[in-house]
């Protein structure tokens, strides 16, 4: 924490969706899980402080590594860690992870700065509430707080939906690592673009020429109250 906060970082994200990881038919049938092999663990390996924690550096003994990295990661966070948390830094602190509206109230009351609704776009649990679906109650007992979304967002209209539900801003996944991988940091850019310009049309078309408009028309309201 003291390190993000030396290095310029503005907040704090604790990850709550996924301290355990759920059961991922794909993933356990091509043996999918890179980290537990050595790979993509590069942030930490080339870290100096990780380093210090390894008996042989991990060129050495990657095996090693690995066990470390696990033993570090495999600790689930508890609400019993969130005072904690929110003593040893002053950065803005945003829980991603919330959906249910008892959570946001009680993480609010431990003196939050933000709430992020998200189910880790669907991959954890199968057949679980839509993040979307959740979004409006969690606006709703956030009571000014921002709050952030993501899981499912593919398109401009997705995320003028998420806005018109209350969402202060909204997070993409998987269509900019799509864009990444098909043309890097190009693909990404042209990714964003669309997502943007698909939105203002969205907008337009529906008659609101800015977010503000958007909100204070109440469809926040008419969406939320909406049957069905």
């Amino acid at each position: 924490m003291h390190r993000a906060e030396a290095a310029g970082f503005k907040g704090i994200v604790v990850t709550l969706d996924t301290w355990i990881t759920g059961w991922r038919p794909r993933d356990l049938g091509s043996s999918n899980f890179p980290q537990l092999r050595g790979h993509c663990l590069a942030n930490y390996t080339s870290d100096p402080l990780f380093r210090a924690r390894l008996a042989k550096p991990p060129e050495e003994d990657m095996q090693a590594a690995v066990f470390e990295w696990v033993r570090i990661f495999g600790n689930p966070l508890t609400w019993d860690d969130l005072p904690w948390l929110r003593s040893i830094t002053d950065l803005p602190l945003i829980l991603k992870g919330i959906c249910h509206p008892e959570d946001v109230r009680r993480a609010r009351d431990f003196g939050v700065d933000g709430i992020y609704c998200s189910n880790h776009g669907g991959r954890q649990a199968n057949g679980g509430l839509a993040a979307l679906d959740a979004l409006p109650e969690v606006v709703e007992a956030a009571d000014g707080l921002p709050v952030l979304f993501d899981s499912g967002i593919r398109s401009g209209a997705d995320v003028v939906k998420a806005l018109a539900l209350g969402a202060t801003a909204v997070g993409v996944g998987r269509p900019y690592v799509y864009g990444l991988a098909l043309s890097g940091t190009s693909g990404v850019i042209h990714v964003l673009r669309s997502l943007l310009a698909e939105a203002d049309l969205i907008m337009a078309v529906d008659g609101y020429p800015a977010l503000k408009d958007l909100r204070a028309d109440g469809a926040i309201r008419r969406i939320a109250s909406a049957p069905g």
